[in-house]
């Protein structure tokens, strides 16, 4: 084959994987499995990514919410984590299911959509600020405000909504950067 033959077809698969992208984008994910491999990591739907810091572990529970960018588009996932099986070395490969699904188109993921957020008066993970505004404090950022919360319901396997003035942010940008450089570290590994 002849290098504009190479060309055209390249370009038809990105055209087809930004076509499944929009699809899926515009149908949503809910239901659908992800997939973790010791050796590769998350293989998330085409045209989605997200940071290690874009993820929040529920305790003493297999519910995990997840902060997704599909084509441009924040996304915010509940999942619930499954272990398929264990390879030789211990390693497990894991199963997301998608369990509920907020779309929050005009917001940044990571910026303004985070999971970087815990109840006030207790140690809960699994809140969401959407629309987040940040005041530096002490070599981190805080809540200052948002347009919204979200919370885990447990019980229900779903997304709530909840008062942001019962959430409490901070991020930490030095470890967000730490983890940004790691996974792309693990990323370029053949």
């Amino acid at each position: 084959m002849n290098r504009d033959g190479l060309g055209t077809r390249a370009r038809r698969l990105a055209a087809a994987a930004s076509l499944c992208a929009a699809v899926g984008s515009a149908q949503g994910y809910v239901g659908r499995p992800v997939y973790s491999e010791p050796g590769t990591g998350i293989a998330l739907p085409p045209g989605c990514s997200f940071e290690p810091n874009w993820r929040s572990r529920l305790a003493n529970s297999d519910l995990e919410v997840w902060v997704v960018e599909c084509a441009l588009v924040p996304h915010v996932w509940l999942v619930r984590r499954g272990v398929i099986e264990y390879d030789r070395s211990n390693r497990a490969r894991l199963r997301f299911q998608i369990l509920d699904e907020r779309k929050y188109a005009g917001e940044t993921a990571g910026e303004t959509v985070s999971v970087q957020c815990t109840g006030r008066g207790g140690a809960e993970a699994g809140f969401v600020v959407i629309g987040a505004t940040w005041r530096p404090h002490q070599g981190a950022l805080r809540l200052a405000g948002g347009k919204g919360a979200l919370r885990v319901d447990r019980r229900a396997g779903k997304l709530a909504e909840a008062p942001v003035d019962q959430v409490d942010c901070t991020r930490f940008l030095d470890r967000e950067e730490t983890m940004r450089q790691l996974q792309q570290r693990d990323r370029k590994k053949p």
